[in-house]
């Protein structure tokens, strides 16, 4: 067998030789006694050649067979058939296979029983040799956490040991060194991110402290910090425009309410000027009346209208304008004392007469004292009653 290449079970077999060797060769060797190696079955021989044959030239027959309502009883014979073969078959099969694999189960049930004596000291050693490797992990979480220790200071309620401790540095590939630089590292950092976040002149630094102490992130602690600013800077524009909208509709109002007053100031003014107007035309007629009343007492002259502008050719006015515009205001200004002194100007216009209605026309003067002649004025006003000055 010089130059053959070994199989799997030689090099099993080699290596439970070379332990059996250091201990006891004459009862831990593993050898086959029968079949041996070279002993093995290779191929289960047949007459798969025959068989096949057989069952080729068969099924032929029923490559094209068309079955009919006619023949249907020999379908189902022909099938079967078939199946009757087809069982014979597997059943040969599964018996080959049975023998085989007998000696082989007997076989392994023997070698697990075996193995299961040398898995039960495993067991043991397994189990020291795991608190072995967990008492070294927990020395090395225990010398983490010194160095945390170290440097946490005030942080440590905030910055709490498994919030920054990592699993991966108990392994055996992670020197103790390395994590204990990266856990201060992770400390420094956090108390620099604080600060950094106190440092900023806004009152939602706390809000945004909040968000890192819940996330360890300064990106989004200070992305908190910005939108609550924009947020409040938003909600100040707004109330702003709403109070200058509201001084501006105050200041109109204010504005209508003056013009309001002013209004009516003007329009108190304008009735107490007419009344005074008024009075001043009543008293004026009254004057002119007791004027005439006293010269026919006195057989004197009746006082002139000065409407006709005197007849005596006199300006009762002043003396008379040099200018062109000088007289237009002396005439706009006589007419003015016109209206204010003869009572017979100021007259209404009298009621038509109905139709056929006859017309009368008398001669009369009225004595008596200013409110009488007041009242009777008014009388032939309401009355519609016409009148006029008789002239001398």
């Amino acid at each position: 067998m010089a130059g053959r290449k070994k199989t799997a079970t030689e090099v099993v077999g080699a290596e439970i030789e070379n332990v059996a060797a250091a201990a006891q060769p004459e009862k831990m060797e593993f050898r086959l006694i029968n079949p041996t190696e070279d002993g093995f079955l290779r191929e289960i021989k047949w007459n798969k050649e025959e068989l096949e044959a057989a069952v080729r030239q068969k099924i032929a027959d029923y490559e094209n067979v068309v079955y009919t309502e006619d023949n249907i009883k020999q379908a189902k014979e022909d099938r079967a058939e078939l199946n009757s073969l087809v069982k014979a078959i597997e059943e040969r099969r599964k018996m080959v296979k049975k023998i085989i694999n007998e000696p082989y189960d007997t076989f392994e049930k023997e070698v697990k029983a075996i193995l299961a004596l040398i898995n039960e000291p495993v067991g043991i050693i397994d189990r020291q040799v795991k608190a072995f490797e967990d008492q070294q992990r927990e020395k090395k979480k225990n010398s983490i956490r010194m160095a945390y220790g170290e440097v946490i200071g005030d942080l440590a309620e905030v910055l709490p040991f498994g919030r920054i401790f990592d699993s991966r540095y108990l392994n055996q590939t992670y020197k103790l060194a390395n994590a204990q630089s990266e856990i201060k590292a992770k400390v420094e950092k956090v108390r620099m991110d604080l600060e950094t976040i106190d440092s900023l002149e806004s009152k939602y630094k706390l809000n945004a402290k909040d968000v890192y102490i819940k996330t360890l992130d300064l990106s989004m602690a200070l992305a908190e910090n910005k939108r609550l600013s924009d947020l409040e800077a938003k909600l100040d524009a707004e109330k702003r425009r709403k109070a200058e909208e509201e001084a501006e509709r105050k200041r109109l109002a204010e504005e209508r309410r003056k013009e309001a007053e002013e209004k009516a100031k003007l329009d108190e003014e304008q009735r107490k000027a007419q009344e005074a107007q008024k009075k001043v035309e009543q008293e004026s007629v009254i004057k002119q009346q007791e004027n005439v009343i006293e010269s026919q007492e006195n057989g004197t002259e009746p006082v002139k209208s000065v409407s006709n502008g005197g007849e005596s050719g006199t300006n009762p006015l002043g003396s008379n304008p040099v200018s062109e515009i000088g007289r237009t205001i002396q005439t706009i200004e006589q007419q003015a004392y016109v209206s204010a002194v003869d009572p017979f100007t100021q007259q209404q216009k009298a009621e038509p007469p109905k139709a056929g209605e006859k017309r009368y026309q008398t001669r009369f003067y009225a004595k008596g004292t200013r409110s009488q002649l007041e009242k009777l004025i008014q009388f032939m006003n309401d009355n519609g009653i016409e009148y006029g000055r008789i002239k001398a």
